[in-house]
């Protein structure tokens, strides 16, 4: 499903992570969820939801579940419902990603989809991921600043996130179908001018400290505590209290070499990336007996909306697949119909098992939760 007026090119090489750029009527219809129906899922338990009210410079932050008649008690105006993890509960959201094929799968976040009446804003802030602000119904006005960081300060003792300091660069009001891209770390404003939807659709980077963090404590795992540093020739020709150039190099070494290693890299990226954003969504083990039997005979399976699928080509033979946090080593025809397809096609998987490691990897992504049958999970 192709964004309508959209140069892929041009955009991936002048926009991306570059600066804003405004799609008018990417969508001919961008209806994929009713406001009751949003407010519907703010009321479950297992669902990350937020009411952000703004009343005379004052704001309140109330964070779900609610009850269902919270939200007849609210204001007429000036306050906003955001849902995280959407496209994890309904397909038609979800059906929202194949416009974005051309962008890494492994950097997608969520789409957070908000309700706003007229007034209704979460104020200026910037985040950490770029994001595609996709307009449903009714508009909403937004502006965009310059780009933030560690250094950028917050008014103080709010319950929000609010910018001290925001200078707009870009103003817009985005119809329904019309797309805003706003880069990482770009500060932002959104005010709905009348009662309206908007889908977020997230990209996040893992963060160097994040990368770091994770690599080192992945090799920490295994080195062996009797792995220690060995003077040379040429430090111990400095003096008695000196710690020399070489020393130091020498420890430098070791540390890379401790780390540099590609496949601890591959293997903490993967599952990184692959985690489970929401521990608590309800994925169950499957019944994975007589899998095989049930697909010659029709039945489909699906991937679960929560789970989250990667790869990493080994050699052209094997791939090593990663699927909600976890590492899975089977073909790399396999892995990859896998990981890219939308919908698994029954006939066309049954074709790739061709040896009993994919038939394997089949089976424990079934017992994992991450692929599902269909008519197993429709069934209610």
């Amino acid at each position: 499903m192709a964004l309508n007026g959209f140069d892929i090119k041009d955009f991936l090489e002048n926009y991306w992570q570059k600066k804003p750029m405004v799609i008018r009527q990417a969508f001919d219809d961008a209806s994929f969820i009713e406001p009751n129906d949003l407010a519907g899922l703010a009321c479950e338990d297992d669902i990350e939801s937020r009411i952000i009210l703004q009343k005379k410079g004052e704001w309140q932050v109330e964070h779900g579940p609610f009850p269902e008649d919270r939200f007849s008690t609210l204001p007429d105006t000036h306050w906003t419902l955001l849902v995280q993890g959407v496209d994890q509960w309904v397909p038609d959201v979800a059906g929202i990603l194949k416009s974005f094929d051309f962008l890494p799968a492994w950097r997608l976040d969520d789409i957070m989809v908000s309700y706003a009446p007229v007034g209704g804003t979460v104020s200026q802030h910037y985040d950490f991921f770029d994001v595609f602000l996709i307009q449903g119904e009714g508009a909403r006005s937004w502006q965009v600043g310059g780009v933030c960081g560690s250094h950028s300060e917050y008014l103080p003792d709010m319950p929000v996130r609010i910018l001290k300091e925001f200078e707009s660069k870009v103003d817009v009001t985005l119809q329904p179908g019309d797309i805003l891209y706003i880069p990482a770390k770009h500060s932002h404003l959104g005010v709905s001018v009348e009662d309206s939807l908007t889908y977020s659709v997230g990209f996040r980077a893992p963060s160097i400290r994040d990368v770091v963090d994770g690599v080192s404590t992945s090799a920490l795992e295994h080195l062996l505590e009797d792995d220690c540093y060995v003077d040379t020739l040429q430090s111990l020709q400095a003096e008695r209290a000196e710690i020399p150039a070489d020393a130091i190099n020498h420890i430098k070494e070791l540390m890379l070499r401790a780390v540099n290693d590609e496949d601890l890299i591959r293997s903490w990226l993967g599952q990184y990336v692959t985690d489970r954003k929401y521990q608590d969504h309800d994925v169950l083990s499957g019944e994975a007996k007589n899998y095989l039997a049930r697909l010659v005979q029709g039945e489909v399976l699906v991937k679960h909306p929560s789970a989250r699928f990667a790869y990493v080509v080994k050699d052209q033979n094997e791939a090593a697949l990663f699927a909600d946090g976890s590492q899975y080593l089977a073909s790399h025809v396999l892995v990859k119909y896998i990981a890219n397809q939308y919908e698994l096609g029954s006939d066309k998987l049954i074709s790739l098992l061709t040896s009993d490691q994919d038939k394997r990897l089949v089976e424990e992504l079934i017992i994992a939760g991450a692929l599902v049958f269909e008519d197993e999970f429709y069934a209610d």
